[in-house]
């Protein structure tokens, strides 16, 4: 596929986002060197999130299309945003409402992406710099340390959805089967990517990713007090049971397509004993420890 034939549709979900929601588009608009589209679909924001966006439309030579939705949460109303999206778009890129993108985040990808099958799901993610509400950088994500496989997409996404960019192959193939039980829309992506076609991560990050919010954790402590505490995190709001119901989705809405080993390691990980998956022998999170802590809950029967 020529370059000159791409484009790119930028998908957006927007809930009460009126803070941040400006300075992300217009970073999106800097976008340089590709072709590409705009697709909003606002989550029933009671804000300004809606009328800021449709004055950036109305000064804005890029094609934004918004819709006004009901809410139905983040995972859903990403699968709705990408309904969205009108068939001359060949690629499709996620974006957040409280970023700030590089503008060279999409030329990058592409660039990417060419290399890869366009037949095939092909999905393409970054790092990304962490910053703190004023947009101050404070260091840079690093996910992706050991490699992605689909036995390590089961229980750790190391693929942010506000870097993602994939091919048509990849959205037909998750929009045609069904969505219930997906915990995150980007790890769902992700799963689909990684057993059905291929995943390029890019160390270089691609965007300023705002954090609003801290998370307590006691680095530095000894190594069982730190187990400890990942047990904890797994377990938290029931984290653990959704992950594992979205693994049995997968097996269920893709079995059939599955090679047989694809079947019988998503069949093991949902059906199979308790002792056996503790003592699988692929690694099945990025992080020793984070791996250690996966295993005593698998062993312990979570």
């Amino acid at each position: 596929m020529s370059t000159s034939s791409q484009k790119i549709a930028v998908v957006m979900s927007t809930y009460n986002g009126q803070d941040y929601v400006a300075q992300q588009v217009e970073s999106v608009l800097l976008q340089e060197g590709v072709d590409f589209g705009i697709f909003v679909r606002d989550d029933g924001s009671t804000d300004n999130t809606v009328t800021i966006l449709e004055h950036l439309a109305q000064a804005s030579k890029v094609p934004m299309v918004i819709e006004r939705g009901r809410n139905r949460g983040v995972v859903g109303s990403f699968f709705c945003a990408m309904r969205m999206v009108s068939p001359e778009y060949t690629h499709i890129a996620l974006c957040d409402q409280d970023d700030v993108w590089h503008p060279n985040k999409l030329a990058r990808a592409m660039e990417v992406l060419d290399n890869l099958s366009q037949e095939k799901p092909s999905l393409y993610c970054s790092e990304y710099n962490f910053c703190n509400e004023l947009m101050e950088r404070t260091g840079t994500s690093s996910l992706n340390r050991i490699g992605i496989t689909p036995s390590r997409m089961l229980y750790e996404n190391v693929c942010s959805g506000n870097t993602m960019v994939f091919n048509r192959a990849l959205l037909a193939l998750v929009l045609e089967h069904g969505l219930d039980e997906v915990y995150c829309h980007d790890w769902w992506l992700a799963l689909a990517a990684s057993f059905f076609g291929s995943i390029a991560y890019d160390t270089e990050p691609c965007l300023e990713y705002r954090r609003t919010g801290s998370n307590a954790s006691p680095t530095g402590s000894s190594p069982l007090r730190l187990l400890a505490f990942r047990v904890r995190t797994f377990l938290a709001g029931g984290e653990f049971e959704r992950i594992n119901r979205q693994n049995l989705a997968f097996l269920n809405e893709y079995g059939p397509m599955l090679t047989k080993e694809q079947r019988r390691l998503l069949y093991a990980f949902t059906q199979g004993p308790a002792p056996l998956k503790s003592v699988c022998p692929r690694r099945l999170r990025q992080k020793r420890l984070d791996d250690a802590a996966l295993r005593l809950l698998l062993l312990l029967g979570f």
